[in-house]
């Protein structure tokens, strides 16, 4: 999990190194996400967790929210447990900028023990929800993100926990 942990903050940085003066749509998060399946619970503490948000369109907003259409990509792991949900999300971000909420549903690719000593592997729908504060902005802007995410397949179903930066 240390050399995980290492690699996903090197390569933050490296993200952030090539980022030039008009900034991207781009998010990185990383952090741990924690099951919600009690079985899983009783098997794995916590995954590391990394994720990639990329905005591609802007969407009628309200008074209150401008909201996006991001599409995700994030990753969960430990032992025999894994998750990678590819996730449309409708965005909604404060006008003051302090504040954010996402809802995403799409596809998740996922890794369980098969009860043989195997570790299975299929793909299921999946969901997220989350909600976040912007610590800061500009160029290379941080946030902190609480998000949950759901499957078919319960056994993946985490509540996860990031620091990450935009682009």
């Amino acid at each position: 999990m240390k050399k995980l942990l290492a690699v996903s903050a090197l390569g933050i940085l490296a993200v952030s190194a090539f980022a030039d003066d008009s900034s991207t749509p781009l998010s990185v998060r990383l952090g741990l996400a924690f099951p919600t399946n009690g079985t899983v619970k009783d098997a794995v503490s916590e995954f590391t967790a990394i994720g990639f948000q990329y905005k591609v369109a802007d969407l009628s907003g309200t008074e209150a929210y401008s909201k996006t259409g991001e599409i995700s990509i994030d990753f969960y792991s430990r032992g025999d447990y894994r998750h990678i949900p590819v996730l449309y999300n409708y965005v909604g971000t404060s006008k003051k900028g302090d504040s954010f909420w996402s809802i995403g549903a799409g596809l998740g690719f996922i890794g369980v023990p098969d009860g043989s000593g195997g570790t299975e592997s299929i793909a299921r729908l999946s969901f997220a929800l989350g909600a976040g504060l912007n610590l800061s902005s500009g160029q290379t802007a941080s946030f902190i993100e609480a998000k949950y995410f759901g499957s078919q397949k319960s056994e993946v179903n985490a509540l996860g926990f990031y620091f990450g930066v935009r682009f």
